[in-house]
C-alpha cells in the first residue's frame, strides 16, 4: 500500500513540475512578453537641459556656438565616456556627403563642425572625431546618480547647400546642427552615423533655452517659443526662445519672408513663407490646423503650445519634421504642384509630432515604427476628412521590417521596407482588429511612452494586450 502511494505521489509531483517548466518556457519564449528588469536610459528626458548661445555671421557663413548640457548620471553604472552626434561633418567631404548632386546649386561646398574646447565638470576633455561621431574620454568616472555639465564651444561651417543643413538664397536651414548628446541604453551606445538616406539618429527630448544672435535684416524661425526679442545698437537682433521636452532643436533663418497665424483650438498655428507668396500662407495655416486637431482628438493633444510651417529650398525630401516644426519643399508653393500628393505629404509630415517627437524610437535599427505609423495616420486624415481611398498593400506582404537601417544599400529598398511596409502592417492590423481597436492601442501606446523611446517590442506588448488575445500569427508575417 504505501508502495503505491509512493508512486501516486511521484506521478502527482511529477505532472506539477512539467507543467511548471512548460509554463516558464511559454514566458521565455514568447517575443512580446514584459520584463521586470530595470532598464537604464541616458541621458534623462526629465533631466537633461541645453542652454546654447549661437552667432550667425552671413558674411562667411559660420554659427559660432557654446553649449551647456547639464544631466544626470542615469545609466545605473559608471561612465568613463561620452558620445556626441556632430551632423554637419557629414558634408565635409563630396564622396561621403548624404546630399544628392542637384542640392549643391553652385557644385560641391564643404559643411563641418569643429569642437574648440569640451569641458566636463569643470575639467577639460579631450575627444577624438569619427565620421559624425565625437568621443570625449574622461578623465574620472562619473558616478551613478551624480550630476554632469558638458561645456562646448564649437563653430559649424553652412555649406551652399539646399538641403537639411545648409543655405540657399538668404535662407539657412539648421537641421541636426549642433553637438546632441547620444543615447546609452542598457550599457550600449545607439550612436549615430552618416547615410545617404533617411534620417539616422536616435534621440532622447531634453528642455532647451536657446539665445540666437543675428543680422537685424533677417528674421527666423525654431522650435519652441520665442519668449524675448532684443534689438541691439550694432546691427543685429537677440531672440531668446525656450522649448521643453522636444526630442531635437531646428532653427531656420531667412531673410525677405513674412509669417501668418492663427490660434486653433487653442494652438498657435504658424506658417512661414517667402514675401511674394503671402496669399498661400493662411490655407497653410487653415489646413494644418485641421490635421494637428484630427490627430489630437483621435491619438492625444499635440503636446506644444506652437506649431509652426516653413518653406525652404529643399532637394532630396519633400519634407522634413522636427520637434513643434515642420519644412516643406519650396515646390508646394506651385499652384500646379499635385493637390492630392500635397495634401498626404502635409499630414505624413505633422503625424511624426505624435510618432517621432512625442514618442521616440530609434531609427537606426527600428525605421518602420515610425515611418510605416506616419504614412498609416496621413492615410487616416486623408480618408476620413477628404474622402480618399485606401492604398493597395497586397503587394507589401512578406516585407521584414526587423530590418536595420544600414542593411538597406539602396533607397528604393529603405523605403519599401519602412513606409511602404509599415504601413501595410497597420492597415492589415486594421483587418484583424478594426480601425476603433487600433485607435485604441494607438492611444495607449503614445500615453505609456510620452517623451520616451518606444521599440517595436513595446508595441507589440501593447497590441496584445489591447486586444486581449495572442496575436503571434499575425506578427510572424512581419518579423
Amino acid at each position: 500500500m504505501n508502495k503505491h502511494r509512493f508512486y501516486i505521489l511521484a506521478i502527482i509531483v511529477g505532472v506539477f513540475c512539467a507543467a511548471y517548466f512548460i509554463y516558464v518556457g511559454q514566458l521565455d519564449d514568447c517575443s512580446v512578453a514584459s520584463t521586470n528588469q530595470v532598464s537604464y536610459q541616458f541621458p534623462n528626458p526629465e533631466l537633461t537641459t541645453y542652454n546654447m548661445g549661437l552667432y550667425l555671421d552671413i558674411n562667411t557663413r559660420t554659427l559660432y556656438g557654446t553649449t551647456i548640457i547639464d544631466t544626470i548620471n542615469t545609466c545605473g553604472k559608471a561612465m568613463d565616456e561620452l558620445y556626441f552626434t556632430a551632423y554637419p561633418n557629414a558634408f565635409r567631404n563630396k564622396s561621403e556627403t548624404p546630399a544628392p548632386d542637384n542640392a549643391y546649386y553652385c557644385g560641391f561646398n564643404e559643411g563641418w563642425l569643429r569642437i574648440d574646447s569640451i569641458k566636463v565638470n569643470g575639467s577639460k576633455v579631450e575627444y577624438q572625431e569619427e565620421g559624425v561621431l565625437i568621443k570625449t574620454q574622461l578623465p574620472s568616472a562619473l558616478l551613478p546618480d551624480k550630476s554632469i555639465k558638458v561645456e562646448m564651444a564649437w563653430k559649424a561651417k553652412i555649406p551652399k547647400l539646399a538641403y537639411r543643413y545648409g543655405s540657399k538664397a538668404g535662407v539657412y536651414i539648421l537641421g541636426n546642427f549642433y553637438p546632441t548628446l547620444n543615447v546609452l541604453s542598457n550599457g550600449h551606445w545607439q550612436n549615430s552615423y552618416n547615410f545617404s538616406f533617411a534620417n539616422p539618429f536616435c534621440f532622447h527630448v531634453a528642455n532647451y533655452i536657446v539665445n540666437i544672435n543675428l543680422p537685424e535684416t533677417y528674421n527666423m524661425v525654431s522650435t519652441g517659443t520665442t519668449i524675448s526679442i532684443l534689438a541691439e545698437d550694432k546691427g543685429r537682433t537677440i531672440y531668446w526662445v525656450k522649448a521643453d521636452k522636444v526630442r531635437d532643436f531646428c532653427l531656420v533663418v531667412m531673410h525677405d519672408y513674412q509669417e501668418s497665424s492663427r490660434q486653433i483650438e487653442g494652438w498657435n498655428i504658424k506658417c512661414y513663407v517667402p514675401s511674394n507668396n503671402i496669399d498661400i500662407s493662411s490655407r497653410v495655416v487653415e489646413q494644418s490646423g485641421q490635421i494637428v486637431d484630427y490627430y489630437s482628438t483621435t491619438l492625444g493633444p499635440y503636446p506644444y503650445p506652437d506649431f509652426k510651417v516653413t518653406f525652404v529650398p529643399i532637394k532630396g525630401f519633400h519634407g522634413m519634421r522636427y520637434s513643434g516644426l515642420i519644412l516643406l519643399g519650396e515646390e508646394f508653393l506651385n499652384l500646379g504642384y499635385d493637390k492630392q500628393k500635397k495634401e498626404f505629404i502635409m499630414a505624413r509630415e505633422i503625424a511624426y509630432q505624435w510618432c517621432y517627437t512625442m514618442v521616440g524610437t530609434d531609427q537606426l535599427r527600428e525605421s518602420w515604427l515610425g515611418e510605416g505609423l506616419a504614412n498609416w495616420l496621413a492615410y487616416k486624415y486623408m480618408q476620413n476628412n477628404l474622402g480618399y481611398s485606401a492604398p493597395d498593400i497586397n503587394n507589401q506582404q512578406g516585407v521584414t521590417l526587423s530590418k536595420q537601417l544600414q542593411e538597406s544599400h539602396l533607397s528604393w529598398e529603405y523605403y519599401s521596407t519602412a513606409n511602404d511596409g509599415g504601413e501595410a502592417f497597420w492597415f492589415g492590423l486594421e483587418q484583424e482588429l478594426g480601425e476603433e481597436m487600433v485607435i485604441k492601442v494607438l492611444r495607449s501606446y503614445l500615453a505609456d511612452y510620452k517623451f520616451k523611446i518606444a521599440s517595436t517590442r513595446d508595441l507589440l506588448a501593447i497590441i496584445e494586450k489591447e486586444a486581449h488575445k495572442d496575436m503571434d500569427y499575425y506578427f510572424d508575417k512581419w518579423f
